[in-house]
């Protein structure tokens, strides 16, 4: 074999290698700077639930009114897509300025800090399991 065709063969390959990685980075668009999710720590002033798992996780969804309905169907407040979840897997209700989790007579139960509840008051920093969905609840205080 003849070294010098072989260093000629070599440096102009790499040349080529070269422009070709300068002409892709030049076709990419200028990266746009997306938002990161809502952090569980941030404060909106109001409860919320916050997803703490998935690829959803740091979503947070805020709780606004008497009644949050959480299940499969679409006409739920907080629709989650999961098969283990029933349609209507549980509600949050707003008693006396707190909120409280009533499961919805679910197939597969809903759970407090890994504990299955019927009904429960919901704390600051409270884990609620609903099928394979993991959500933090928030005061917002």
């Amino acid at each position: 074999m003849d070294d010098t065709r072989f260093e000629a063969s070599a440096t102009t390959g790499v040349a080529e290698a070269e422009q070709t990685i300068r002409t892709l980075l030049e076709s990419v668009p200028t990266a746009q700077v997306v938002p990161a999710p809502r952090g569980s720590a941030e404060s909106s002033g109001r409860p919320r639930l916050v997803i703490n798992r998935g690829p959803d996780a740091g979503t947070g969804f805020a709780l606004d009114g008497p009644r949050i309905s959480i299940g499969r169907d679409r006409d739920c407040d907080i629709v989650v897509e999961d098969m283990t979840v029933s349609r209507v897997h549980a509600e949050l209700r707003l008693r006396e300025g707190r909120y409280v989790v009533v499961d919805g007579g679910s197939l597969n139960g809903t759970y407090l800090n890994r504990r299955p509840v019927d009904i429960a008051e919901l704390g600051d920093g409270d884990e609620l399991w609903i099928g394979k969905a993991r959500f933090t609840f928030r005061t917002g205080g």
